[in-house]
């Protein structure tokens, strides 16, 4: 049984309704390949932009602790050895008051 000209393409024995689901396949798979490239990129932009924020969070926390100038355990050793030096030498300026006359 013979096929009719409508039914093939340009002589080439493929029906034309087979050419068009192929086409129609790689226009949907080209589409889905730009949609997807179009969402990786805008997903890249959104993560480089917490990147950045993020990086420039901690700076500014960092920034705020330098700020901060927070005492090492040296320095608190040294500033509890002076208090009670200084505790000291009240102690014994007091003492020395009481038992000095009033005059």
């Amino acid at each position: 049984m013979a096929e009719s000209g409508s039914d093939k393409s340009s002589g080439r024995g493929m029906p034309d309704g087979l050419k068009e689901a192929i086409e129609g396949a790689f226009a949907a798979t080209e589409r889905t390949r730009a949609q997807a490239q179009g969402l990786s990129e805008k997903t890249r932009s959104r993560a480089q932009g917490l990147v950045d924020e993020v990086t420039k969070r901690g700076s500014d926390a960092r920034g705020t602790l330098e700020g901060l100038r927070l005492v090492s355990r040296d320095e608190l050793k040294q500033l509890e050895d002076k208090i009670e030096e200084l505790s000291g030498r009240i102690s014994d300026l007091e003492a020395k008051s009481k038992s000095e006359p009033e005059g």
